[in-house]
């Protein structure tokens, strides 16, 4: 698909469509190669956080914080800290090797999954430029993080009934008992001690070659039939005309409620696409709320979302549907008051 498309061999009406530069030749040019060097980076790099005891030593700290906002072990940090430096994606790719390691149960790793992979603060830079805040992107990307905490304290707590508290092998439950800086050190020594660092670079390796060989043809392929729907067609316009009701009601402009309603739901199939939806809305706020919404929503099928369905977690089409708009729905409060907020101090424009 990628030599049909880059190379035009295709029939004229199709390719018009598919190897068109806002669907398939976007994907080629932009978004691909961007995942596929991402991918090499940081599955490589991955082991310096999860082999060589940082996730113990971590871990063993902050565990009473985290099970008590989270449900969750301190582990789970480790999570997060590779998704904030690197990528959302990263982050559930560590989280799925921490799951068949045993360090979560099936739930634990379906919550830190869906709530704790943040989005990179390299790519919010982009999206923040793209939206035309970049003056205060220190306030846009800080509102990011909290949202996205606030969301995953409240997903937390849902009944995941499909998640069990099961590891996925047998073994002894990590320790949170003993959250000394001794005992941390010491946990952390011994997993140190015992790490080959040649079958680390050899797993890892193997790791990248899997998700190219994996990943990336569906990747290309959701991408692509996302894009094509969003540019080529109106379904996500037909699809979201009763939100636009709800906009207006809520204090939008009819105007503005029509830039904002399909970008609430277009990030499904791609995370930058509601930017390119809303980039030329004259409505500071809603950029704002629709950027912010994006990073809080964290699934998107041409990633995290294939990610998520090929991991041992055990997630599916519609559990990955499901998770998504239940963290529009929890998010969207919490980012449009803060929208407000920062209208009435006069940090944003509507």
């Amino acid at each position: 698909s990628l030599i049909l498309i880059a190379y035009n061999f295709l029939p004229n009406v199709i390719g018009s469509v598919i190897a068109d530069e806002g669907t398939g030749l976007m994907m080629i040019d932009e978004l691909l190669p961007t995942i596929l060097v991402t991918f090499l980076l940081e599955v490589m790099l991955i082991p310096l956080l999860t082999s060589f005891g940082l996730v113990e030593f971590i871990g063993t700290l902050i565990a009473p914080y985290m099970r008590k906002m989270f449900r969750v072990p301190g582990y789970a940090a480790i999570d997060a800290l590779a998704s904030f430096v690197g990528d959302g994606t990263i982050g559930i790719v560590v989280t799925d090797q921490q799951y068949e390691k045993g360090y979560y149960t099936q739930k634990e790793a379906a919550i830190i999954a869906t709530s704790f992979s943040l989005v990179g603060i390299s790519f919010a830079i982009m999206m923040a430029d793209l939206l035309r805040l970049s003056h205060i992107f220190g306030y846009f990307y800080g509102s990011i993080v909290v949202c996205t905490i606030l969301t995953g304290v409240v997903i937390s707590r849902l009944p995941l009934k499909k998640f069990k508290d099961s590891y996925y092998k047998e073994g002894e439950a990590p320790n949170e008992r003993d959250t000394s800086m001794s005992y941390a050190l010491r946990l952390a020594s011994d997993v140190a001690g015992r790490t080959k660092a040649t079958k680390v670079l050899k797993d890892s390796f193997l790791k990248v070659l899997t998700i190219y060989v994996t990943f990336t043809p569906v990747i290309m392929l959701i991408g692509t039939i996302g894009l094509v729907l969003a540019e080529k067609t109106t379904v996500f316009q037909v699809i979201t005309a009763p939100m636009v009701p709800f906009l207006e009601f809520i204090g939008f402009e009819r105007e503005i409620a029509q830039y904002m309603a399909p970008s609430m739901i277009i990030g499904i199939t791609d995370m930058w696409l509601p930017a390119v939806f809303i980039k030329d809305c004259p409505s500071e706020l809603a950029r704002f709320v629709i950027g912010g919404l994006t990073f809080s929503q964290l699934i998107y099928f041409s990633e995290t979302g294939i990610i998520l369905m090929n991991s041992k977690i055990g997630f599916n089409f519609f559990d990955v549907m499901k998770i998504f708009f239940l963290r529009s729905i929890v998010a969207f409060p919490m980012i449009y008051g803060v929208g407000l907020f920062m209208l009435k101090i006069g940090l944003l424009v509507n």
